[in-house]
């Protein structure tokens, strides 16, 4: 009897530790489930993000300052440069934040970045004009010259597609960063201008003599130009994808749990900031990182819609329409994305 029970506490045991070890391993697979994938699983290196200040980033921010990273045992550096893209490309950073169009280039020539998480959804860009525009149809932008960030934009793209190819309409891009847009406009250099966020809500805040607006935007789905009591569609269509969260594929490939990890992190931020946008600590992290009017971001927040889940098929829309213009030679279709994130934001 003693021996039997003896055995019995033996074998115990040892379907326990065997069970505990298992456990264990099972934990460290790069397969996991994202909201395991910190903790001892992590590489205890260090995440750094290549980053151009924008309120479009502002779930890195928030995920930053609230310590979300940290939470789940992750160091992020947040580095700032105009040159992310390049630089995680390169290997010299990991992750960057930026509008897919820039980031379909290089993946489509072969470079070492991969597109991992959506950043938000939809673009928020729309036409600027003065408020007393005679534009009332999207034909009468053929041939003006309309202010915009390149030729690469997103929103540039959508619209310039929109007009060819529904209105055989075609504007002149001048090619100038938001700030300078919205100087071009007030100097009567151009007649309009696509804007992002907050920089729609900078030019909307501004007021003559009399305190009344000097800019409206039309043809977003909002507005009715031509006065018919009918709403105009959007020339950028219904909910675009803005930006992506993209990676150094060597990075996927050796820390692929701390780009689950940071993936997750953002998410939380996600949920943080919907519940509510304007609410004055998310607006004191905006400020902190991003020089503009605070009643602009407040009028602004409400319409970034944050999320982590790609929209694939309309970011290859953008792939194809980069072959149109003969920026890439070909669309890189779900390459575009790295697989290791399927199922996940994709």
């Amino acid at each position: 009897m003693k021996k039997t029970l003896c055995l019995f506490v033996v074998l115990s045991v040892l379907s326990a530790t065997l069970w505990a070890k298992g456990k264990r391993d099972a934990g460290s697979s790069p397969d996991e489930t994202l909201g395991s994938s910190a903790g001892s699983t992590l590489s205890g290196k260090k995440v750094i993000v290549a980053d151009a200040n924008s309120t479009h980033h502002l779930n890195l921010y928030v995920a930053y300052e609230k310590g979300l990273f940290q939470k789940r045992g992750l160091e992020v550096d947040i580095q700032q440069t105009s040159s992310g893209v390049a630089a995680v490309a390169a290997g010299e950073a990991d992750v960057v934040f930026n509008c897919p169009t820039g980031v379909i280039t290089p993946i489509a020539k072969g470079q070492n970045i991969i597109i991992i998480g959506q950043v938000k959804v939809p673009c928020t860009s729309v036409l600027v004009v003065p408020v007393d525009s005679p534009y009332k149809t999207p034909s009468d932008l053929n041939g003006q010259q309309i202010a915009g960030l390149s030729t690469t934009c997103c929103a540039v793209i959508i619209i310039r597609d929109t007009l060819r190819s529904q209105y055989n309409t075609e504007f002149d891009l001048a090619t100038l960063a938001p700030g300078a847009a919205i100087a071009a406009l007030d100097a009567g250099q151009v007649k309009g201008a696509i804007l992002e966020e907050p920089f729609v809500a900078l030019a909307l805040l501004k007021k003559d003599a009399n305190g009344n607006p000097i800019y409206k935007t039309i043809f977003n789905g909002e507005s009715d130009a031509d006065g018919d009591g009918k709403i105009d569609p959007n020339l950028a269509g219904v909910n675009p994808p803005c930006r992506t969260i993209n990676a150094n594929t060597n990075f996927i490939a050796t820390r692929l749990n701390d780009a689950k990890a940071f993936i997750d992190a953002i998410a939380e931020a996600d949920q943080i900031i919907l519940a509510n946008p304007v609410a004055s600590d998310i607006v004191d992290i905006a400020q902190k990182y991003v020089s503009v009017d605070r009643q602009a971001i407040i009028n602004s927040n409400p319409k970034l819609g944050f999320t982590t889940h790609l929209e694939t098929e309309q970011l290859k829309g953008y792939a194809d329409a980069l072959v149109r213009q003969g920026t890439i030679d070909q669309n890189p279709g779900d390459a575009l994305f790295a697989p290791e994130f399927k199922g996940i934001t994709w």
